[in-house]
């Protein structure tokens, strides 16, 4: 995302490095072992998503069994739309930084705002039109709202990118277009990950910070506890499938109000522990449990309202 700084996450990595330093990561934990227990996959006929592993709203894991047993999906929600929406808004201003850049080479930030800053509302329906092409139509007002939320991302994520697109210029003065897009557009980049040696999806989207080789989560919601099993399942789905460590792990809240211009950003920070890894395993275990016996938990003793399968169970 344009709107992170290199230098402040380089210096919590730091950080997290002498963390690692102290108590260190478990080979037997690591995703290279996935021939092993406790990493091996408890049943090689079944993958999951990291998405619906992690998520874990219900403390049954009952959200597991009504989706994969009785095949039921939870109805659209405002927070999903505008998580979906959200995304596609930070993948496409990206992609159309890097387009311009590539097409008109040497530009300043004033020629990149001049030419992509109209653009906003299209982007905008562009984003709304998917996600009720992926998710089912939503109320028009609502969509109207999200609309608003979303232009409004765009043009924040646009005058970053200018930002930094004229930083680089002025600190680089004979540098080259490939050189400057590395230095503007933000170190993390989506990797596809094959994660079906563990268990899980053998096409994952995972968002990758480059220069500390850490997995990287956009939330659009509130944060959760549960957030951070997302990255361990992401380090482990890339250390499995190309046996590279991956120690450190960021989720990036980003979330736009409607009496904001801009959006509010907050990072928080992770070493991939043995313990949050253990964890994670345990929660594919007790997923590939459920499913392989078609067990159904039943209901926790307290159902969250925000649980996305709340309307379903009640």
């Amino acid at each position: 995302m344009f709107f992170l700084s290199r230098s402040d996450l380089d210096k919590k990595f730091k950080q997290l490095r002498l963390e690692l330093q102290s108590v260190g990561i478990s080979d037997e934990l690591r995703g290279w072992s996935w021939e092993n227990y406790p990493v091996s996959s408890p049943h090689k006929g079944l993958l999951l998503s990291v998405s619906e592993l992690a998520s874990r709203y219900c403390d049954t894991f009952r959200d597991i069994y009504l989706r994969r047993v009785e095949c039921k999906l939870p109805p659209p929600s405002l927070k999903m739309f505008e998580g979906i929406v959200y995304h596609f808004i930070a993948s496409e201003s990206t992609v159309r930084v890097k387009k311009f850049i590539f097409d008109k080479g040497l530009v300043s930030g004033s020629d990149l705002i001049e030419a992509l800053l109209p653009q906003s509302k299209s982007i905008a329906e562009m984003a709304i039109e998917n996600t009720e092409s992926n998710i089912g139509k939503i109320d028009d007002n609502i969509a109207f709202n999200v609309l608003n939320k979303a232009s409004k991302l765009y043009r924040f994520l646009i005058v970053q990118a200018a930002s930094q697109l004229d930083r680089a210029l002025t600190k680089f003065p004979h540098i080259d277009v490939d050189s400057l897009i590395n230095l503007a557009i933000p170190p993390i980049v989506e990797r596809k990950v094959d994660g079906s040696l563990i268990g899980l999806s053998k096409e994952l989207s995972v968002d990758i910070y480059a220069p500390a080789y850490a997995v990287a989560d956009i939330k659009t919601g509130e944060v959760r506890n549960f957030h951070k099993y997302a990255l361990t399942g992401y380090a482990l789905a890339l250390e499995a499938d190309e046996e590279t460590a991956v120690n450190f792990g960021l989720t990036i809240y980003v979330r736009m109000e409607e009496d904001r211009p801009v959006p509010t950003i907050h990072i928080k920070h992770y070493l991939i522990s043995d313990e949050l890894r253990r964890e994670f395993l345990e929660i594919r275990d007790e997923a590939f449990e459920i499913v392989m016996n078609k067990r159904d938990p039943g209901k926790p003793s307290t159902c969250p309202s925000f649980c996305p399968y709340y309307q379903v169970c009640n």
